[in-house]
């Protein structure tokens, strides 16, 4: 069977500790580590299943080789696959509509802007 790539930007392989907030009002707070990202796209191995369809928001805080501010990748979107990889372990990809980079001031970063109507 032909494999057809459906992917329409580059992914990089990134893998990096994530925290994930699954879900709008009573939301789960779940730990991860990404596998790639793309412009558009996450795809991680996390600690609890998250159904497909599910918003999350996933927060990245990347070791930067400078000696700049601590920086924050804040995603923002939906689950669009998941699955198991071991007993504990499970796979989503996430489709991200927004992305934000919010500097880290005196430890605490500032909080993200709120989503924009539209």
């Amino acid at each position: 069977m032909l494999h057809i790539e459906r992917r329409k930007e580059r992914r990089f392989p990134l893998r990096h500790s994530a925290e994930i907030k699954a879900g709008l009002e009573n939301f789960q707070e779940v730990s991860g580590v990404t596998e790639n990202v793309s412009g558009h796209g996450v795809m991680l191995q996390v600690d609890s299943s998250i159904p497909v369809g599910t918003p999350v928001e996933i927060v990245l805080t990347p070791r930067l080789a400078t000696e700049g501010k601590p920086t924050r990748l804040v995603y923002k979107g939906k689950v669009l696959r998941a699955g198991n990889l071991s007993a504990g372990k499970f796979t989503i990809a996430a489709e991200c509509e927004r992305c934000v980079s919010i500097r880290v001031e005196n430890g605490q970063p500032p909080q993200p802007p709120p989503d924009r109507p539209g």
